[in-house]
């Protein structure tokens, strides 16, 4: 348990650097009924992040993970792979330009399902978290601590996303200027920053996933 608690919070800051999300976030938060519109924003990714990373735990234990190297070494390839994959997909997916109606606020069902498929379509924090649920399962630590890890993990993913809800809810004046300032930021450098985090992990994961194998 030791060496894994590290290894799913470097694994889940990865994964929490999704200029998307982010800026989808801020985009509400500079809105009317930023509050309640950010809470449900949240929920909604949380709800499907947990679900994803319930249903990882289940398929990669039965499958026979942290008993079975040579799979846990495909595991990683192909998640390394995966990877590699969404790095093509964020240096050619473009932003959609904001419409004039998104100008005003959004209904509260709205919002949660935006969530939602904010987090479906998020393929570097979806790929990510799942190594760090691979990460869990590997390690074979037992319920009680994989339990832990895996709230440290999501806790961690969830991060760039609690902060700035957390700067609102203290500074919910003073905080316009900078969610729009980050907001623009994350605009310019979206790709780089994508791109620089899943090359990282791609490394990482098909150099473990090779050692393992080899």
């Amino acid at each position: 348990m030791g060496d894994l608690v590290p290894k799913v919070i470097l694994i889940g800051l990865g994964a929490a650097v999704s200029p998307v999300a982010i800026m989808i976030l801020l985009a509400i938060m500079v809105k009317k009924d930023a509050r309640r519109n950010s809470l449900l924003f949240l929920a909604g990714f949380v709800l499907v992040l947990v679900a994803i990373g319930v249903a990882g735990l289940f398929l990669f234990d039965k499958a026979g993970s942290g008993h079975h190297g040579a799979l846990d070494g495909w595991i990683d390839v192909a998640l390394g792979a995966l990877c590699l994959v969404a790095i093509a997909y964020a240096w050619t997916r473009k932003p959609k330009p904001e419409k004039p109606e998104d100008q005003r606020g959004m209904k509260p069902l709205k919002v949660f399902l935006l969530g939602m498929g904010t987090m479906f379509v998020n393929t570097s924090t979806f790929v990510l978290f799942v190594s760090g649920v691979h990460a869990i399962t590997q390690a074979d630590v037992g319920a009680p601590d994989g339990a832990v890890a895996f709230v440290i993990l999501t806790f961690a993913t969830l991060l760039t996303l609690l902060i700035p809800i957390a700067i609102y809810l203290i500074f919910p004046k003073r905080s316009e200027k900078f969610m729009t300032a980050l907001g623009g930021w994350l605009g310019r450098h979206r790709k780089v920053i994508a791109i620089g985090i899943l090359l990282v992990f791609a490394v990482y994961l098909l150099a473990k996933g090779i050692s393992t194998l080899v």
